[in-house]
């Protein structure tokens, strides 16, 4: 499985990330969740498979689909030119603005059940997006601050005023994601360290086996899938937005030799490390 993701880090002045992808190859995201709200749009082309809470949805140029907090989500896409944008919003912003986020869901999938006021306000939103995506790649996050502000606060407000549905048991996510959570925030907090599943499983006070199965079962992927996904993005940021040396990036993100980390890299994104950077850094 190869990827191509431009990765932008907006402004810490905005309360949001900013993500385009553009994607020149077959490509995929493993399953995975988080607190925050994601929103994504497929500016072009389409995505074959676009999981969420265990539904595949298939997007064409101008869907829209939102990912709300801990629903376990994948993609898979077998186009070539597919143009995606992604805007996540941290669960603390969101909680700090819809004060009722935890009761409520977001839903753009049932078109066919769409009031006309709402058929009107999801084009409002395309059109939003849209403009947002522009600003961000003219002007960029410091020269547009107010205005991107400006447009982030209207797309939330067209989602929970006009797309929010009660949340029920069912879309409460597992019970068992609050431990799963725990575990890859772990994770995510000690790339650099020595993550063997034995140990991690004594931490959690779990067997190796029930640790294995558990995370296997909530996630789709298995715990040293995800160990390695993990690395291997905190080694594009560094590799991205840092100067550093390959061999700093081993061992910042916890792989135990250059050899392994390179092939495991070229596997993921179909180029070396160095390659990648040439290739990609402004």
């Amino acid at each position: 499985m190869r990827y191509h993701h431009e990765i932008i880090e907006s402004d810490p002045e905005l309360p949001v990330f900013y993500i385009f992808h553009n994607e020149r190859k077959d490509s995929g995201v493993l399953a995975h969740w988080h607190k925050s709200l994601e929103i994504s749009y497929t500016m072009s082309g389409k995505i074959s498979e676009f999981t969420i809470g265990g539904i595949v949805h298939e997007t064409n140029a101008g869907d829209i689909l939102v990912i709300n907090s801990n629903e376990v989500h994948s993609i898979w896409d077998e186009h070539n030119q597919t143009k995606a944008l992604s805007l996540i919003f941290p669960y603390a912003f969101i909680k700090s603005e819809i004060p009722d986020y935890d009761n409520k869901s977001f839903r753009l999938t049932n078109r066919l059940a769409y009031s006309d006021l709402q058929r009107e306000k999801l084009a409002e939103l395309r059109g939003l997006l849209d403009r947002y995506f522009v600003v961000m790649e003219s002007d960029g996050a410091e020269k547009a601050r107010l205005l991107l502000k400006g447009m982030l606060y209207q797309i939330l407000f067209l989602l929970d005023t006009h797309f929010s549905v009660p949340k029920t048991d069912q879309n409460r996510g597992s019970s068992s994601l609050p431990l799963i959570s725990a575990i890859t925030e772990h994770i995510d907090e000690n790339l650099e360290k020595d993550l063997a599943l034995d140990q991690l499983a004594v931490a959690f006070h779990l067997s190796y086996t029930h640790l294995c199965r558990l995370f296997k079962k909530e996630t789709g992927s298995t715990i040293h899938s995800y160990i390695v996904e993990q690395r291997l993005n905190q080694a594009v940021k560094l590799l991205m937005f840092t100067d550093k040396n390959i061999r700093y990036i081993v061992d910042a993100c916890g792989f135990p030799n250059q050899k392994s980390f390179s092939a495991a890299f070229k596997n993921k994104y179909g180029l070396t490390p160095k390659r990648y950077r040439d290739e990609n850094k402004a």
